[in-house]
């Protein structure tokens, strides 16, 4: 059997288990990768020549190993620039370009600036594509060629913050503050999506990428989801992926053993989407940061992962994999994820039940009539009478009623509701991901505390039992103490 089909049995193996059992040993699945004295890790390359070259930028700083991302040495700091982009020429060995908020440089055995900004704009993303390099800034793009280095703004795009480059065959694709923008060639750029502006309630188009087994497949990162097109950048479709509708999207990467898979980094984790059934699971075991920077796939099964709190590393990616049968003694008495699921959002108030009785009610509420009570004295005068021939009646009471015809089609309160709608929503979402989460790490806690009872020390044993007791109260939290009653009543049936 090849090397290569080896390693596609064990990644199908790991993504079956993945969201489930934990690993062999007591280790998470990832750790943090010391030595690096930044912790805000946001772009990671390696070398397609060498893949033990690898180079990692914080903010200001450039790293690099040598030896397949065992260890790194800093190689490189900026003053009053921040690092927004790293990548190596795919064409041309050990050429490495980064492009700061300021300045583009192309590393080899030396450093070369190729590009520089003035005045109060920035460089956001760059690309190298076809001997070409595109540098997409605050107030547009600019393309020169690798040889002559003359640049030219793309008039297209000016004006327009450029967030992200991707390229492929004679297409450039530019993801921006108005949407995207695709070129077939230098001269001619056109729009195919566009984006209300994110400064005005819209959507904020943040990284592009083609995919890596069709090329008329791209993949658009933005503030509320994923998009994707399938006819090159032509037209575009908004996916509603479980899990991720909604949120930040930072980075895309894919192997070349899964070819409905894409890994993709979020302002709320790290997560595995399978495109073909529209779900994605949270890879979280190890990784104490929410935000995801860059995923980088290197040879022997090893991913890093850049966030907000470091580099982070899985040698093996592969889990072992438990039986059966042990998974069900361990979660025999705990009500299912589906149940704890839908108590905390009814327990919290944001099932969708809640919105769907809104509407309804908004909808019988333009039936009912304005009801006004009033108690007075009643005032008759003769037709022609001044008033001082006015007779002063009795007090009494009036009712009135008044409806207004046009709530029957549109009612004023829909906006208030539709706001509503929105908060709920987004609430219900990170309710359920905070629940997910908790769940799936208990369950890994609690298999481990079964399997390695005897390997553990005292001390250890104490300090996981703490942590079932605190992560239990977390899911009792958010259920009103369904989950530890309910696994109560389970076992006492037994």
């Amino acid at each position: 059997m090849s090397n290569s089909k080896r390693f596609t049995i064990r990644v199908i193996i790991f993504i079956f288990f993945l969201s489930v059992f934990p690993l062999k040993d007591a280790f998470p699945l990832f750790r943090i990768v010391k030595g690096i004295e930044s912790v805000w890790i946001k772009r990671i390359a390696v070398s397609p020549f060498d893949k033990n070259i690898i180079y990692i930028a914080s903010d200001n700083t450039l790293f690099k190993s040598k030896d397949g991302g065992r260890t790194f040495v800093k190689t490189k700091a900026f003053v009053a620039e921040n690092i927004q982009h790293l990548f190596f020429d795919p064409h041309i060995a050990n050429v490495l370009y980064l492009a700061t908020s300021r300045n583009l440089f192309r590393i080899t055995k030396r450093i070369d600036r190729l590009f520089s900004v003035v005045g109060d704009e920035a460089i956001l993303s760059a690309v190298a594509h076809r001997g070409k390099i595109y540098v997409g800034t605050i107030g547009g793009a600019y393309v020169a060629d690798e040889e002559l280095w003359n640049w030219t703004k793309l008039k297209r795009l000016t004006g327009i913050p450029v967030y992200f480059i991707d390229a492929v065959g004679k297409k450039v694709f530019f993801a921006t503050a108005r949407g995207v923008y695709v070129s077939k060639d230098d001269e001619r750029i056109e729009r195919t999506l566009g984006l209300r502006q994110a400064e005005e309630g819209g959507v904020l188009a943040t990284v592009i990428k083609v995919d890596m087994f069709d090329k008329n497949k791209v993949w658009l990162g933005t503030n509320e989801g994923i998009y994707r097109s399938v006819d090159g950048g032509s037209s575009w479709t908004k996916l509603y992926i479980a899990g991720i509708n909604s949120l930040p999207i930072f980075t895309f990467a894919q192997t070349p053993y899964e070819e409905d898979i894409l890994y993709i980094g979020t302002s709320k984790g790290f997560f595995r989407a399978d495109i073909e059934f529209n779900t994605a699971t949270q890879i979280f075991e190890g990784i104490s940061s929410a935000e995801i920077f860059w995923i980088a796939f290197v040879p022997e099964e090893k991913v890093l992962v850049a966030t907000s709190k470091g580099l982070f590393e899985s040698e093996d990616f592969v889990p072992y994999c438990r039986e059966e049968e042990e998974i069900e003694y361990a979660l025999k008495d705990e009500p299912t994820i589906t149940e704890v699921q839908q108590i905390a959002m009814r327990y919290n108030e944001v099932h969708p039940d809640k919105i769907r009785k809104w509407r309804n009610g908004l909808r019988l509420r333009a039936l009912l009539p304005e009801v006004s009570l009033d108690y007075d004295k009643t005032i008759t005068t003769a037709l022609g009478a001044t008033y001082d021939y006015a007779k002063v009646g009795p007090r009494d009471w009036g009712v009135s009623l008044k409806w207004d015809a046009a709530d029957l089609i549109w009612d004023t309160h829909q906006d208030d509701v539709d706001t509503r709608s929105r908060l709920n929503t987004q609430l219900r979402l990170d309710i359920l991901n905070e629940i997910n989460r908790v769940y799936f790490e208990r369950a890994r806690l609690k298999l481990e505390l079964i399997s390695s009872a005897d390997s553990l020390s005292e001390t250890e044993a104490c300090q996981k039992r703490l942590r079932l007791q605190e992560l239990t109260a977390i899911l009792d939290g958010y259920t009103g103490g369904y989950f530890s009653r309910k696994a109560k009543e389970n076992s006492g049936k037994r």
